[in-house]
């Protein structure tokens, strides 16, 4: 902290931010309130990844049904009310745009993730189209009233956890792909088409966010004297050094999606869209210069075409799970009431999965695909905190400035209870926003090729044994998505014609045994 910052004593930040004073009174509900919400949808200061723990471990083990019924457990909304209605008079569920108290944008990703791995395409999909409402909101909000969205008010007073949250950058976007993917999967080409532009245009909204939050901070910033300088944190015990790996490093932007791109130039190039297809690539590559497979595409469009009887085929290739966000108490020097006092203040940091496994190849059909990683969701988390932090440590420290001041005056005008219980519930409501799509994979890696049509045997290393089964290749475009969750295989399949889609799902053996095919 630079120690000629501006002083700021407490009648002066409660003369200039009148709205302050309400807090005053707004903290210590909010602590009660808090332990009402335990547990429940719609509750800000609940513990979003100690809820996912058990969720993620049963999709490990194959356990989706029960993965569902504990994400269901967990988003039990506080208070029954009649369900709103859409503008057809059809009861829809209550989401976070309803009530408060409705459920969060965070139950209907893990639904949604959940719901594809269980086989159910339909499901899937309607529930990432109620996530994606909730995106599009915050999207509408922002072109239309900018300064309401960056004022967020509440957030630089109370906890950045009171935000309604309307999903990290790298999930807006990864959102749009997995819709995409559903669509395909369910022979929706329309739609497929609508969900890539979309893709786009979220990416530049996504941008220009971003940047005018930054400049919103640091006015802020000034206005109250502080300055902030990441050596402070990593003086004080912050790993900001695994912010900074060679592969945080190396991505354009925290939220940009490789294989989105990659999915639209393949969707344009086998639908015979070529003009369409050679932006994707590009766009694919500029995220990803190194990549093999895409280079193998620009200005190459069209140029390997599938015979009558074949088709080309995209594997998708997912490992892992998204890193935990968590909550970190770092002492930060701040100033109080005319001097510079260490106050401890809550930061989020990363928690990884631990690597996972990603096969080197698929061999379908006899025949050795080479796989290659085209988005890798730990480093983007990475780079979307490193690149956040420090607008992250502006507004927690204006905050902290904020809630000594209200402790003070709280304790001077009703006596000692009073300011120690603003003190305890400014405690409580400091912690750092853990919430993230935690069902989301840590990898996605894709494998191409041309096959003939009709059922194909494929099998794969897992890192703990040898996965066999056979996939049904179909007419003109074949997406086969692949997951492997740490302990259990699912491997998808398209609709083909009126066939329904299809997954199977089994844990995969001990190492050094080989796991049983797909049913």
């Amino acid at each position: 902290m630079d120690k000629d910052a501006q002083v700021i004593d407490y009648p002066h930040i409660l003369f200039l931010n009148p709205i302050a004073m309400s807090l005053s009174r707004f903290l210590p509900i909010a602590l009660a309130g808090s332990l009402l919400l335990a547990g429940c949808a719609g509750n800000p200061l609940r513990s979003y990844d100690a809820e996912m723990q058990s969720t993620v471990t049963l999709v490990r083990t194959g356990q989706i049904d029960q993965a569902l019924d504990q994400l269901e457990k967990n988003n039990k909304p506080l208070f029954a009310s009649d369900a709103p209605r859409d503008k057809d008079g059809k009861a829809k569920e209550k989401t976070v745009l309803d009530s408060i108290s409705g459920r969060d944008i965070l139950y209907y990703l893990e639904k949604g993730e959940l719901l594809c791995l269980k086989k159910d395409y339909e499901g899937s999909r309607d529930s990432w189209l109620v996530a994606d409402e909730i995106v599009r909101t915050w999207e509408d909000e922002y072109r239309t009233n900018p300064t309401k969205v960056l004022g967020e008010i509440g957030a630089f007073l109370v906890s950045d956890r009171v935000r309604r949250y309307d999903g990290q950058d790298y999930e807006k976007v990864f959102l749009s792909a997995k819709l995409t993917l559903d669509h395909i999967l369910l022979g929706n080409f329309d739609h497929a088409r609508i969900e890539m532009k979309k893709t786009y245009e979220r990416e530049k909204l996504i941008e220009s966010f971003r940047e005018k939050e930054y400049e919103k901070i640091k006015e802020e910033q000034d206005k109250q004297g502080v300055k902030t300088d990441l050596k402070d944190l990593a003086a004080k015990g912050y790993p900001l050094d695994e912010l900074d790996s060679p592969e945080v490093r190396e991505l354009k932007n925290g939220f940009q999606n490789a294989f989105a791109h990659y999915l639209a130039g393949y969707f344009f190039e086998v639908t015979g869209e070529y003009s369409l297809a050679e932006p994707g690539y590009r766009n694919a590559l500029a995220l990803q210069p190194n990549s093999r497979l895409i280079k193998e595409k620009v200005g190459k469009v069209g140029r390997n075409q599938p015979g009558p009887n074949e088709a080309d085929v995209l594997f998708v290739v997912e490992s892992g799970f998204a890193p935990a966000w968590k909550s970190v108490t770092i002492p930060l020097p701040i100033p109080v009431n005319g001097r510079w006092v260490a106050t401890p203040l809550s930061f989020p940091v990363l928690k990884s999965e631990g690597k996972s496994f990603m096969p080197n190849s698929l061999k379908v059909n006899g025949k050795e695909l080479p796989v290659e990683t085209l988005v890798n969701v730990d480093a983007m988390a990475r780079r979307q905190l490193k690149d956040q932090l420090p607008g992250i440590m502006g507004r927690t420290m204006v905050r902290a400035i904020a809630k000594s001041a209200l402790q003070y005056q709280a304790q001077k005008n009703a006596g000692p209870v009073a300011g120690l219980l603003v003190g305890i519930a400014s405690v409580v409501t400091e912690q750092a926003d853990e919430r993230a799509w935690r069902t989301l994979p840590e990898r996605l890696a894709v494998a191409r090729a041309i096959l003939p049509r009709g059922t194909v045997p494929i099998e794969f290393q897992t890192g703990a044994g040898v996965y066999k089964t056979e996939v049904t290749v179909g007419d003109r475009l074949t997406v086969i998505p692949i997951r492997l969750a740490n302990g259990a295989v699912y491997v998808g399949q398209p609709r083909i014609e009126a066939g329904a889609g299809m997954f199977t799902e089994e844990p995969v053996k001990p190492a050094k045994r080989k796991a049983r095919a797909g049913k």
